[in-house]
């Protein structure tokens, strides 16, 4: 079924190649309109890499006057956001739903590519539904729990995350998207909270305390492999750490399609009412 209307792509650049996956896969996308950021270069190297079009947009020129699509077709707007907010899940909710209020009624649907990310976003269907009247869709497993995180979401939900931190135990898990941030998110994860950026002696004392030397690739055959390879291995030859492959039977990306798929329903819905 042809679907018309706008769909809001709000994202973190970690899931940004599940959403040029979701590009790829749907055909019946007319456009996509690019909030061009200080967070959006990747994404937009990446589209251009696979051959598929877009068109740019400047924040502030967005911020200031919205934005205009035709009225016939189905389009995308993807507005990518700052990697930094993860460091504190209060900022990273304050950032996502003063997005979302900013943008009510501007989109016909939105979809945001983020997990719970620490707990920041765990009522977000309850928030969307009381605040806001465009429909808000976030990424979830088919049985409506949102995903953890970029990990969660790579290998389709919740329930299967936690057989696999049961299996493999005190691991990293690198995703294509992770890998290729890592030196942006390092120091942002909890376990590091107070170390200071380029201080390698202190991570290393911190890993060591953990018992982490492992890094493990999850191939979801997302993004660049050859980058996937480099990345991982920089990062496990600065640490000291082993790598390994998950399995590919772990790897699926149905919450992701799930996820896609109703907010695009929803949104052929909220145009037919």
């Amino acid at each position: 079924m042809k679907v018309n209307g706008t769909l809001g792509i709000i994202a973190c650049p970690i899931l940004e190649d599940e959403i040029v996956y979701c590009r790829e896969k749907d055909d019946q996308v007319d456009s996509v309109l690019l909030i061009r950021n200080d967070h959006s270069f990747s994404f937009e190297r990446k589209m251009r890499d696979r051959g598929l079009d877009l068109q740019l947009l400047d924040e502030q020129e967005f911020l200031r006057n919205g934005v205009q699509l035709p009225k016939e077709g189905f389009h995308w707007v993807v507005w990518m956001k700052d990697l930094g907010l993860h460091e504190e899940p209060n900022d990273l909710r304050k950032e996502i739903l003063d997005s979302l209020e900013g943008v009510d009624n501007v989109f016909d649907g939105i979809l945001l590519f983020y997990g719970l990310c620490g707990n920041a976003l765990k009522d977000i269907h309850e928030w969307s539904s009381e605040r806001m009247r465009t429909p808000v869709d976030i990424i979830c497993s088919r049985d409506g729990k949102i995903v953890d995180d970029c990990i969660a979401a790579a290998i389709g939900g919740q329930d299967n995350y936690l057989r696999l931190l049961r299996k493999y135990p005190g691991i990293l898990y690198f995703t294509p998207g992770y890998a290729t941030n890592w030196d942006q998110l390092l120091l942002r994860m909890e376990l590091f909270r107070g170390v200071e950026q380029g201080d390698d002696s202190m991570v290393r004392m911190v890993f060591e305390m953990a018992e982490y030397d492992t890094v493990m690739k999850i191939p979801t055959g997302l993004g660049d492999e050859g980058e996937f390879e480099r990345c991982t291995r920089q990062f496990a030859d600065r640490f000291d750490f082993n790598i390994k492959t998950l399995d590919k039977e772990w790897c699926n990306l149905d919450a992701v399609d799930y996820s896609y798929a109703i907010a695009k329903d929803r949104l052929a819905q909220a145009k037919r009412g």
